[in-house]
C-alpha cells in the first residue's frame, strides 16, 4: 500500500508531558507517549527504506517486501490458527510502503502490550522468504498494479512524479513496476532485506494508555537484543525545482476527462513547509477554495477537485486534480494556469484590505488556520497518525529546532503567504497530465 500522510509533525519537544524517548543498544529508537483519552495502544514501526533505495532493476521490492513481511515470511505468520489469534487480541494490523520509508502497525487493546511487541518482533525481525511463497505474492502485487493502472488519479499522480522529479530517487514509482517485480527472486528480496531491516535504521513509535516506565521496560526486553547489522545508506540530494513545463496527454477508459497538475514544494526540513500547508487549504479545500475561481469564471463545471500537498524528506509536490467534461479541459488548463501564475499578488487577509472595506472581506487566510487547527486537534485523537507523525521524526527531521506546528501555522502572514506561492504555485516549471476518455469504436 502506498503511504500518504498529512504532515503533521508531533514532535518530541512539543510532547515532554506523558512521554520519553531513548534509544537502545542496538540503535533502534524509540518514542513512548502516553495519551490515557485513548483506550488502545497504538505500536508504529518505521524502517528508513522506501522506494528512493530502489533502482531500475530493483523498483517494487520494498513494496514486495511490505506483503511478504506482513503476510509470508515468518514462522509466526504462517501458522494456520495466526490471524484468528490476532482477532482474539482484538489487534489489528496493516504496513505502507512510501518513497522515504515504510511503516508497520499494530493497534491492541492496552492489556495485549505484550503480545503485540513479541509479535512486531517476529514478523519484521526474523523474516526469511521462499520463491513459492515469493510467487504467490507477486499475482496480488500484479493485480493491485492493473488496478492501479485503471485508476485516473493514481495514474497522473505517477506520471507527476516521474517527471517533476526527474533524474531523483523519487522518479522511481513507490509501487514498482510490473516487468521489474516479476523477475524479482527470493535471493534479491532476502539480500534487500537484510540490508535495510535491521534495529539501527527503524524507529518506534507507541501511542496510548499505558505505563511509560512498564513499557520502556518491555521494549529494553523483547527489542535490545536484536543484534542484525546492516545498512549502507546512500547519499541523497535535495530535488531541484523543474526549469520548464512538461505536458502529458494519455487516452484511458473513463467517463470524464480529468486535468491533473504538479508542482515542486517544499521537503520535510524546509522552513517553507508550514506556508505550503496553508496554501493548499487555502486554494483545494474548505467550503470555497480558491481554485473555484478561475473555473467558475470560464463557467466550467468540475465534478471532482482533489488538491494535495506530498511532503517528503529531500522535496515535495503540491498536486492538483480535477475531473470535467471533456470539452472543457483545454480552457480548464488555461484559467488555472493563469491564475496559479498570479497567485502571488491575491489578497489573503482582511488585512490586504484598506480599514473601510475590511468588514466585508473574507478572511480566506484566517479561515485555513482554523481548519488546520481542527484537523490537527482531531488528529491527537488518532493514535496511529500521532505515531506516523513521530516515526518520520525520528527518521527524517534534520532542523535543531521544527518548533510547535500550529504556532509556525499562526505566525503566518499574507504576505508570507504571497512570497510562498510565487515560490510554490508561480514558479514556470510544472507538470501538466491530461486524461481524455478512450474514442469509441
Amino acid at each position: 500500500m502506498l503511504f500518504l500522510l498529512h504532515p503533521v509533525w508531533l514532535s518530541p519537544e512539543n510532547n515532554k508531558a506523558s512521554s520519553l524517548n531513548f534509544d537502545l543498544n542496538n540503535g533502534l529508537r524509540v518514542f513512548l507517549y502516553k495519551k490515557s483519552t485513548l483506550p488502545l495502544t497504538h505500536f508504529v514501526f518505521a524502517f528508513d527504506v522506501g522506494s528512493k533505495d530502489e533502482n531500475e532493476k530493483t523498483n517494487g521490492i520494498v513494496h514486495i517486501l511490505e506483503h511478504c513481511i506482513l503476510f509470508r515470511g515468518s514462522k509466526i505468520t504462517q501458522k494456520r490458527d495466526f490471524y484468528l489469534e490476532l482477532r482474539q487480541h482484538g489487534a489489528y494490523c496493516n504496513a505502507h510502503t512510501g518513497r522515504d520509508l515504510s511503516i508497520f502497525e499494530m493497534t491492541v487493546p492496552s492489556e495485549h502490550s505484550e503480545f503485540s511487541l513479541l509479535t512486531l518482533r517476529e514478523i519484521l525481525f526474523n523474516f526469511s522468504l521462499t520463491q513459492k511463497d515469493l510467487d504467490n505474492e507477486k499475482e496480488v502485487i500484479l493485480e493491485e498494479l492493473n488496478k492501479i493502472q485503471d485508476d485516473p488519479y493514481k495514474t497522473a499522480l505517477a506520471v507527476i512524479y516521474q517527471n517533476i522529479f526527474q533524474n531523483h530517487a523519487y522518479q522511481n514509482p513507490v509501487y514498482g513496476r510490473t516487468e521489474v517485480i516479476k523477475k524479482l527472486t527470493a535471493e534479491d528480496v532476502m539480500k534487500f532485506y537484510d540490508n535495510y531491516f535491521v534495529p539501527s535504521n527503524c524507529a518506534l513509535a507507541v501511542v496510548g494508555d499505558f505505563s511509560i516506565d512498564g513499557m520502556k521496560e518491555k521494549t529494553h526486553t523483547i527489542l535490545e537484543n536484536i543484534q542484525k547489522t546492516g545498512v549502507v545508506q546512500k547519499d541523497f540530494k535535495d530535488v531541484e525545482p523543474l526549469k520548464k513545463t512538461v505536458k502529458k496527454q494519455m487516452n484511458m477508459d473513463v467517463g470524464m476527462a480529468y486535468l491533473a497538475i504538479g508542482l515542486n514544494a517544499p521537503g520535510y526540513n524546509s522552513p517553507d513547509q508550514y506556508a505550503a500547508d496553508l496554501l493548499t487549504e487555502i486554494f483545494g479545500h474548505g467550503y470555497n477554495p480558491l481554485i473555484n475561481q478561475p473555473i467558475l469564471s470560464r463557467r466550467i463545471t468540475a465534478h471532482s477537485i482533489i488538491m494535495s500537498y506530498y511532503c517528503d524528506r529531500y522535496g515535495g509536490a503540491i498536486t492538483l486534480f480535477i475531473g470535467m467534461d471533456p470539452k472543457d479541459i483545454n480552457a480548464a488548463e488555461s484559467a488555472i494556469t493563469k491564475y496559479l501564475k498570479n497567485s502571488h499578488r491575491l489578497n489573503y487577509s482582511k488585512t490586504d484590505y484598506e480599514p473601510d472595506t475590511q468588514f466585508y472581506a473574507f478572511d480566506i487566510l484566517q479561515s485555513a488556520k482554523n481548519r488546520i487547527k481542527f484537523n490537527t486537534e482531531s488528529t491527537e485523537e488518532q493514535g496511529l497518525l500521532i505515531g506516523y507523525s513521530l516515526v518520520r521524526y525520528m527518521l527524517m527531521n534534520e532542523m535543531k529546532d521544527r518548533g510547535n506546528y500550529l504556532e509556525m501555522i499562526e505566525k503566518l502572514n499574507s504576505s508570507d503567504m504571497r512570497q510562498a506561492a510565487g515560490r510554490c504555485l508561480s514558479q514556470k516549471g510544472k507538470v501538466i497530465v491530461k486524461i481524455l476518455p478512450e474514442e469509441k469504436k
